[in-house]
């Protein structure tokens, strides 16, 4: 991998991050004000770990972003009902059905890709961003945790 795709991978993982900042928790239960956290719909990998879930709180639900890492490096973002820009600065690579049945923009290069996409209801904003995957890697490992159909 060039010095240039790292350095992008690790200026996108970082803005995500700040961007996406929220409240550090392993909870799985309500908030003080009734506001359930969003079901991720997402399955961990065969060959990652979790290692982050952040609480994000909104009016009327809570985000979720999920972090997952390979032994061998490479990294997984998980986001479920946090608003956002996905993808900034990424070339368009096409569009891919998800498992739901909707279709979202894949967008990279090189090692670092996102594949954004929108259902209904206020936990409908998803996306997962990953770095040390080439194209089809990406995908691959979007199937096993159950967000793309099997191809």
């Amino acid at each position: 991998m060039s010095a240039a795709a790292r350095l992008t991978g690790a200026v996108l993982l970082a803005s995500l991050a700040v961007a996406c900042g929220g409240e550090a928790s392993s909870r799985e239960d309500a908030h003080s004000d009734g506001a359930q956290p969003c079901e991720s719909g997402f399955t961990t990998p065969e060959g990652f770990r979790q290692t982050e879930r952040f609480l994000d709180p909104y009016p009327d639900h809570v985000g979720i972003r999920l972090g997952f890492v390979s032994d061998d490096g490479r990294e997984l973002h998980y986001f479920a009902g946090i608003p956002g820009e996905f993808g900034e600065g990424l070339p368009p690579a096409g569009a891919v059905v998800v498992a739901q049945g909707l279709e979202g923009p894949l967008q990279g290069s090189e090692e670092t890709w996102v594949l954004s996409w929108r259902a209904p209801g206020p936990c409908g904003v998803r996306a997962v961003l990953g770095t040390g995957f080439t194209r089809s890697s990406f995908l691959r490992t979007l199937e096993r945790a159950a967000i793309v159909p099997p191809q």
